[in-house]
């Protein structure tokens, strides 16, 4: 498991990452609190199943099951700012899915009706002969706050600064950070509300 960035040794998310999540995303923070982010091979089927080198990840309950080259050295599990980039706008996307799966509910039967919704979305898309089996109801609820994260990354330097703070788990520094930018926040949140970016 990591020892450094926005996920901790026990697999909880850093409270530097925790401030940010909930920024962009909106997620509940005692959500945020409660996550635990677990590699794929430490679940019963191993899930998801996306190739090595792309990875990907999934979101039961309160649970994000990463694939692999998360945790890998030769992946993103090295600690660098390139890789906890992509670890912010990954759990970005992910958490986002934390408030869906806390509708269905945690129960065995809950989960399975999750996963079924799921199913059913990606099918509907296949059939419709979709070109990205994600583009869904649900993946596009749970994408709005990496849609922000990823514009607010734009400038290399403020992006810096912010992977840094996480890094080192500076909750004062993102704080500061997400409130400096808490107007842009707000409107790229409503511009996405509306469908105006991907």
């Amino acid at each position: 498991m990591r020892e450094a960035g926005p996920v901790l040794a026990d697999g909880s998310l850093n409270e530097a990452a925790v401030q940010l999540l909930h920024a962009v995303s909106s997620v509940d923070k005692d959500l945020l609190r409660a996550v635990r982010i677990r590699p794929s091979r430490n679940n019963w089927l191993h899930a998801p199943w996306y190739p090595y080198r792309r990875g990907g990840a999934l979101t039961i309950g309160r649970t994000i099951w990463f694939t692999g080259i998360w945790f890998a050295l030769d992946g993103y599990g090295d600690g660098s700012p390139a890789s906890n980039r992509q670890w912010l706008l990954h759990l970005a996307h992910e958490v986002g899915h934390l408030p869906q799966a806390k509708r269905f509910g945690y129960s065995l039967f809950a989960k399975c009706r999750y996963v079924a919704a799921f199913f059913l979305q990606y099918a509907a898309g296949f059939l419709l002969l979709k070109k990205d089996p994600h583009d869904c109801p649900l993946e596009r609820e749970a994408d709005a706050g990496r849609v922000v994260l990823l514009h607010l990354m734009a400038d290399a330097a403020a992006s810096g600064q912010l992977l840094a703070a996480v890094h080192r788990n500076d909750v004062q520094a993102v704080h500061t950070w997400c409130t400096e930018r808490e107007p842009l926040i707000a409107a790229l949140s409503a511009t996405k509300d509306k469908g105006q970016f991907a």
